[in-house]
């Protein structure tokens, strides 16, 4: 399953839906605009009637659309919008297609946007639970971490001593283990400096006691961050990963993403995710399953396409 969330309306009351398949492929179901998309959700979401959370860590991807402040705000776990290679374009595109709407990444995922419409995170039981140290990987010269190919590693630097170690997870970003990842960092691997991109980072200032941290992607009970570090500063970056750059002296210095040959990437996905298959008997297309419970007919992919046409020609400066 791929689980999503679907929230219509904002703080002051809302009406929501999930889909256990409706994660797949949500970036570019909003590339639809807000016209197609405000529809489904009036149909599909039920204002001001109960909702049934699912657990914050089922939820793979999440958007909520308030139509009175024009805001949008999404989540996912796949997706142009979490490689380092298309983030940017992926947002470029998305705010061409929801014109005088304000597009915005929720970090903490389904923790996050319940925290956004003013609901309690502290019943969440989970939220307190301490990383797992097993779930952290970290390159030691015995036993090297191998990234699998096309996973982004995330980069931890340090201070006081000068380090920069590449380190993968399952779950929970390194930051989220507090003053035990410095432990759990005891031996690894120094590889000096990382020059390519990444999915997150983290650089500790152990003279100042200070901490920064950045991610491409999510992490549930990142409110909790600057509580599991008592007696220092936490400073949360967001993706701005100029500013890990900045912070360690260039010892994580990635080269800057291609964003022309990245927002045409962007582009032909949407394009191919809106286009039927010639062999779909069905007269149907996946997109926005979980709002519509069946496929959209294909009459409603050409005026889709067209639209994220114009939206690329908005974003490329045309």
């Amino acid at each position: 399953m791929n689980p999503a969330v679907y929230i219509l309306g904002g703080p002051d009351g809302y009406g929501a839906t999930d889909d256990d398949w409706g994660a797949g492929g949500l970036e570019l179901d909003l590339l639809a605009g807000p016209d197609l998309l405000l529809t489904l959700m009036r149909r599909g979401c039920s204002y001001g009637q109960p909702y049934s959370w699912r657990p914050d860590d089922e939820i793979e991807a999440g958007v909520a659309v308030d139509p009175d402040r024009q805001v949008l705000r999404l989540f996912a776990l796949e997706g142009p919008s979490i490689e380092p290679y298309t983030r940017r374009a992926a947002f470029a595109l998305l705010r061409a297609a929801w014109p005088g709407w304000e597009v915005h990444w929720i970090y903490g995922a389904q923790t996050g946007l319940r925290s956004h419409l003013g609901l309690d995170p502290a019943d969440d039981e989970d939220r307190e639970r301490p990383a797992w140290p097993d779930d952290l990987f970290v390159s030691r010269p015995r036993v090297p971490h191998t990234p699998v190919p096309g996973v982004l590693s995330t980069v931890v630097t340090l201070d006081g001593p000068d380090r920069c170690h590449l380190v993968g997870y399952g779950f929970d970003h390194p930051v989220m283990h507090g003053p035990a990842l410095l432990g759990l960092l005891d031996g690894a691997t120094d590889e000096g400096g990382h020059h390519g991109l990444a999915e997150g980072g983290v650089h500790i200032d152990g003279h100042r006691r200070r901490v920064g941290w950045w991610t491409i992607g999510t992490q549930i009970h990142s409110d909790t961050v600057a509580a599991r570090w008592p007696g220092w500063t936490v400073e949360f970056w967001e993706d701005r990963w100029a500013e890990h750059r900045a912070a360690s002296g260039g010892r994580f210095d990635p080269t800057e993403p291609d964003d022309t040959a990245a927002l045409i990437s962007v582009r032909d996905a949407a394009l191919r995710h809106w286009t039927p298959l010639p062999t779909d008997e069905r007269d149907g297309l996946i997109c926005l399953a979980g709002l519509t419970g069946r496929s959209l007919t294909t009459r409603q992919a050409p005026p889709v396409r067209a639209r994220i046409e114009a939206a690329y020609r908005q974003a490329a400066g045309g």
